[in-house]
């Protein structure tokens, strides 16, 4: 059957709920040694297997001194913001001896593979050993893969979508426009399981290449499946006052799901400090300080909310989104964001229905 391989390795997800996080997948102990001992990370690596979008998943790890003499810790550093690691910087692990290492991975609302390392280095020793997350985050609809590869010149490929409970859906838009499904007609052909969906460089539209590919479905648990468009100008280009105004937005599709006109829908967005000049210190307090959210284009109103700060580096910003009578269909609406610092765009995807 087509794409059997893929509901196998979904069957770990019960049937018709959101995704769950599968057991934590262990492999075997790796040490490095450096120049007066060892130091081994037990276990390596975690893979939490399928998880639901948005959660947040602990690990532990132990460190190993198998050497002969103590090893202090001079750094644990994790790769990226979504992680929280224990301070364990200064502590010493005596020959023989174990230290606990506690590691929380968040993973990101969009799907596809999120991975997180934690960099550990030792006093007066070069080079560092690697604890190490992975996850592969699932939607009820399971997209291989979870974004549009538009890199080096390619400008058409395929997706293959199935229902990780194995139930029967329809395909109702891809990019607001009308889905090109390989092999199988709308019109005269039953809801399947698995499709695949063809994609092209003009279905991106004209212009600037968003950053979202958003598919719709009828499933009520999964409306929206957002899928990031990997091209040279939707990385760091896409947005280059970032660096100016100390913030981006690490994930700047808002799905809003089905919505009528003039209907409020409560959204949240995430804003996240960016001064790389600075390594990252925060230089310009301001940058968190949310004025407003407006809709520039006129396809709806936005309405600012709470505002709720996560340590120095996060920023989540709560909002009421209303599409304009008149609209109708599959929409990507940029939605703009002013904070003391400056002014940039987050994309609520909806679909207006009268």
């Amino acid at each position: 059957m087509l794409l059997s391989s893929l509901l196998a390795l979904a069957a770990v997800l019960a049937s018709g709920a959101a995704p769950q996080s599968a057991p934590p997948q262990q492999r075997q102990p790796l040490s490095a040694a450096g120049q007066r001992g060892t130091l081994a990370v037990e276990p390596p690596g975690i893979n939490f297997g399928t998880v639901a979008p948005g959660t947040k998943h602990p690990a532990r790890f132990l460190l190993r001194n198998t050497g002969t003499e103590p090893l202090t810790i001079a750094k644990a550093q994790p790769s990226c913001k979504c992680t929280d690691v224990s301070d364990i910087v200064g502590k010493t692990i005596p020959p023989g001896g174990t230290l606990e290492l506690t590691a929380a991975l968040l993973v990101p609302k969009s799907p596809g593979e999120k991975d997180a390392k934690v960099m550990i280095s030792l006093q007066g020793q070069a080079g560092m050993v690697v604890a190490q997350m992975v996850a592969d985050v699932t939607m009820p609809v399971r997209a291989v893969p979870a974004f549009v590869d538009a890199l080096k010149g390619k400008t058409e490929g395929t997706i293959a979508l199935s229902s990780v409970d194995g139930k029967p859906f329809r395909v109702l838009s891809a990019g607001g426009r009308a889905p090109a499904l390989v092999g199988f007609d709308a019109a005269t052909d039953a809801p399947r399981a698995e499709y695949v969906l063809r994609w092209t460089m003009a279905d991106l539209g004209a212009g600037q290449i968003p950053q979202w590919w958003v598919v719709d479905t009828d499933r009520t648990d999964c409306p929206q499946v957002p899928l990031r468009i990997r091209h040279e100008t939707t990385g760091i280009r896409f947005d280059p006052g970032a660096n100016a105004r100390f913030w981006f937005v690490p994930e700047s599709v808002v799905l809003a799901g089905v919505a009528k006109p003039g209907q409020p829908v409560a959204l949240v967005a995430t804003i996240e400090h960016l001064n790389p000049a600075a390594q990252g210190a925060v230089t310009n307090p301001a940058w968190s300080d949310v004025k407003s959210v407006t809709v520039p284009g006129g396809e709806g109103t936005a309405t600012l909310g709470a505002v709720t700060k996560r340590g120095t580096d996060f920023a989540d910003i709560t909002f009421e989104f209303r599409p304009a009578a008149g609209t109708k269909g599959p929409m990507y609406v940029p939605v703009q964001v002013e904070t003391g610092t400056g002014k940039g765009l987050v994309y609520v995807a909806v679909t207006v229905v009268p």
